[in-house]
């Protein structure tokens, strides 16, 4: 293995042990070719429902949930510097009724509130040619691409009114 891979390696290892780095999310599609200008609005809605693991980590036992989560998704693709981009945000809300025994007594909790949203920027650096609107093929090429991902934290739901009851 030549000595600049195994400095490359040891490098990477080191910024994610220190936390400089993190790994990336998965995002299928985030490099697809589509033609400049298109837009899609995607609705999301998800069910969980079983018990809730705590571990010994707080004093609860037998805990259940049923979740709600409804994703509002917006996309909408661009050219940068004459490569195929675009812009993706997303706004989760969630809806979750909890039960358990707490120390001993039974507990139900009701919470609803917007989650972290995502918000996502790509673009193909290598084969990643633009689209017209006029123009519509599929496109098997190589690609490099770089995405720049954040997220909001949102979080909190509805505590304050909880927390009046």
């Amino acid at each position: 293995m030549p000595i600049l891979r195994k400095f490359t390696i040891a490098i990477t290892l080191e910024l994610c042990a220190l936390g400089l780095v993190c790994g990336q999310d998965l995002a299928p599609h985030a490099y697809v070719i589509t033609p400049v200008h298109s837009n899609a609005i995607t609705l999301t809605y998800s069910y969980f429902s079983g018990s809730v693991l705590f571990d010994g980590a707080l004093p609860v036992t037998g805990a259940t949930g049923k979740i709600d989560v409804s994703i509002f998704t917006y996309y909408h693709s661009l050219s940068f510097f004459g490569r195929s981009a675009n812009v993706l945000a997303s706004l989760p809300y969630a809806v979750a009724n909890l039960q358990g025994q707490v120390i001993g007594a039974e507990t139900h909790l009701h919470r609803s509130g917007m989650l972290d949203s995502v918000y996502r920027f790509s673009v193909n650096l290598k084969g990643g040619d633009i689209l017209k609107l006029t123009q519509s093929a599929v496109v098997l090429e190589d690609l490099i691409g770089k995405a720049l991902y954040g997220k909001a934290a949102e979080g909190g739901g509805n505590r304050q009114k909880e927390a009046a009851k």
